[in-house]
């Protein structure tokens, strides 16, 4: 199995364990002299199991990310991951930066003259190159997890 086989599969195997997670709760309580559609107790190990078997493969995914390098770079899958992280964060916080000069209540409240430190223009260029170092990035991730293979 690639690794973006088994990125997709931890997800599908998050999703089953959500949904025994609800069907146990629906079934914890049942009419007295009744017996539930579905045993919570069963439900209970068939969570557990879920849970071992996610834990497994996230510990796979993540020996096979802090030991493989990115395609056609010297950073790992791991530290790739983070910086694309620490990108998406520089991100937002550039694109609210020029909020509260854009806000009419703002505005309307203080009448001095403010002159911003920054200009937006060189905020606007920062924000599209990131985005571009961010796309790379992104691909880059994407092609080496369908080309490695997942570590035991």
């Amino acid at each position: 199995m690639n690794l973006g086989e088994a990125l997709s599969l931890l997800k599908k195997e998050k999703s089953k364990l959500v949904r025994l997670i609800s069907l146990r709760k629906e079934n914890i309580y049942t009419e007295e002299g009744k017996t539930p559609e579905f045993n919570p107790k069963k439900l209970s190990q068939e969570i557990d199991s879920k849970i071992e078997d996610i834990r497994k493969l996230k510990i796979r995914i993540e020996k096979t990310n802090l030991n493989t390098k990115l395609s056609g770079d010297s950073v790992t899958i791991s530290e790739a991951i983070i910086k694309v992280g620490d990108i998406r964060s520089k991100l937002a916080s550039l694109s609210n930066l020029f909020e509260r000069k854009r806000s009419s209540w703002y505005l309307e409240k203080d009448t001095k003259n403010f002159i911003a430190q920054i200009k937006e223009s060189e905020i606007e260029d920062e924000i599209e190159k990131l985005e571009i170092e961010k796309g790379i990035l992104d691909n880059k991730l994407q092609m080496t997890n369908w080309n490695t293979k997942l570590l035991e």
